[in-house]
């Protein structure tokens, strides 16, 4: 005797229900779990990067590299960089009178690089170094993502330039270098919604490039109201 089994209209309507029920209460959450993936993938990348390019000034493929990073609206990102000759001219003390504006006695004879141990805010603009600018290799972040503030970063041999000002706390004792958000809840205007440090939305990320060169990264928590450090 055939046994024939197939499910009535009724079961099948129940199977229907509870799918849409799925749906709409499970969406959002899976929307939010791939929107934070997406911020953490993309400051991860921007880590990763960041790593590269320290080792390549370890191993002198550059004397000194400035690393920009900026959201595509703002402008193309540009790297800068000096080459190991100019580098070992930027050290020699006594400095060469266009390292130093030919003001040695202000400078105590060291070039404006060496006396302040650090790079200049626009190397394109500064006299006082052969500066060569890369865009060819520079970090540029997709359009999915904000980022604040858009600056650029000093890497040099031992850490011995600053790299760049930290710019706001994360937690009582640490602060971040900058915050990377979602286009998809954050915007690059003023309000609520823009996206800096002080905003409470989601699907924020922060970076710390510390004095030494060594980075970390923090997650902001909404629920909590803090940011959290990342293991890597």
């Amino acid at each position: 005797m055939q046994n024939n089994k197939a499910f009535s209209i009724i079961e099948l309507l129940v199977v229907i229900a509870i799918i849409a029920i799925v749906s709409v209460f499970g969406y959002p959450k899976i929307d939010q779990w791939l929107t934070d993936r997406e911020m953490k993938n993309e400051v991860n990348s921007f880590v990763t990067y960041f790593e590269e390019k320290k080792s390549e000034v370890e191993n002198r493929k550059y004397g000194v590299l400035v690393i920009g990073q900026t959201s595509p609206e703002q402008d193309k990102s540009r790297n800068y960089y000096i080459t190991n000759e100019e580098y070992a001219i930027q050290m020699k003390v006594p400095a060469a009178g266009r390292t130093n504006r030919n003001d040695p006695s202000k400078y105590d004879n060291k070039s404006i690089m060496n006396f302040y141990k650090m790079c200049p805010g626009s190397p394109q603009n500064s006299p006082d170094a052969n500066w060569i600018t890369d865009e060819s290799g520079a970090y540029q972040w997709p359009d999915t993502v904000y980022t604040w503030p858009n600056k650029k970063y000093c890497v040099s041999r031992n850490a011995i330039l600053f790299p760049g000002q930290l710019e706001f706390n994360v937690t009582p004792t640490e602060k971040a270098s900058f915050v990377i958000c979602s286009r998809s809840n954050t915007t690059h205007s003023s309000g609520n919604n823009r996206c800096n440090y002080s905003n409470k939305n989601a699907y924020r990320y922060a970076v710390q490039i510390a004095r030494n060169l060594d980075l970390k990264i923090f997650k902001y928590n909404k629920d909590t109201d803090k940011w959290i450090e990342q293991k890597r």
